[in-house]
């Protein structure tokens, strides 16, 4: 398996200070450069680890070794769509569209209703050893 790579570090669909002002290209190349690759590195490390426990014959802790590749790759997947996410501002949609649309519209007349309903919430009373707590009305 020597220099097979499983994983690899996209480029950005953006240029690095396409997103200034919000983020900074000094911030994107380290958050991209550094921070989502070193989850890209950890994940090909860990299927090499297992690659050549494989090819030797040796005993691997399969439950640590696939926690850990879990949060490796897991990290590695929730930053590619991340960046695919992110759009310069003159790319960027002002309003949402589609199914997301209908999600946040539907959250917020959920969200309305129940500020003009009727029920309203009743705080619970503090109890200490059956009895009321001292200062609670």
């Amino acid at each position: 398996m020597v220099d097979k790579k499983f994983y690899a570090l996209v480029e950005l669909p953006y240029a690095y200070n396409a997103l200034e002002p919000f983020i900074s290209e000094a911030q994107l190349r380290l958050h991209h450069d550094k921070h989502h690759a070193a989850y890209v590195n950890g994940a090909n490390a860990i299927l090499e680890r297992l690659d050549k426990a494989r090819q030797a014959g040796t005993d691997v802790d399969m439950k640590a070794t696939v926690k850990e590749l879990s949060f490796q790759a897991g990290g590695h997947i929730l930053h590619h769509l991340f960046w695919q996410n992110l759009a310069p501002a003159a790319k960027a949609v002002k309003e949402p569209g589609g199914a997301l649309a209908e999600a946040l519209r539907m959250s917020s007349d959920l969200s309305s209703a129940s500020r003009r309903s009727s029920l309203r919430w009743q705080p619970a009373q503090k109890v200490r050893a059956g009895r009321r707590s001292p200062g609670v009305a």
